[in-house]
């Protein structure tokens, strides 16, 4: 867990403070994996000795260690709000600004519409000559 959450935080805006904490915990992974695979070949008695244990327990305090580490540069290092209002409100103008052109878009189609419909109705009557009654 200590070298997934190291490796997540090595992608992050503080990847510089990440690198030593990211091959620590790949180097501890390895070991922990080397010790697995050798005592699941080896003597199965039942004993859980202070040996079995300890890597379990190194692994765990250094889970910890990065846990803290993070929190402790979430508070050292501060978040850049002018960049993050930056970007909020771009986003938010281009949001409107999307939204104003399909408005503005099916205005021009019902404008459109409009004017065809009006070119096809006739603006001045239709004359009727005297043939059509009947005379």
């Amino acid at each position: 867990m200590a070298l997934l959450s190291s490796l997540r935080f090595l992608f992050s805006r503080q990847s510089l403070y990440w690198a030593v904490p990211s091959l620590i915990s790949l180097i501890l992974s390895f070991d922990n994996l080397n010790y697995l695979l050798s005592s699941g070949m080896g003597d199965s008695s039942g004993k859980i000795t202070l040996l079995m244990i300890t890597p379990l327990l190194l692994s765990l305090l250094w889970y910890l260690m990065v846990v803290i580490f993070h929190y402790a540069l979430k508070l050292a290092i501060p978040e850049n709000k002018f960049i993050n209002d930056s970007r909020k409100n771009r986003n938010e103008a281009l949001f409107i600004e999307k939204a104003e052109m399909r408005r503005a878009k099916r205005e021009r189609e019902r404008k459109r519409r409009e004017r065809e419909e009006e070119m096809k109705r006739p603006s001045i009557p239709q004359y009727r000559g005297g043939y059509d009654d009947g005379e």
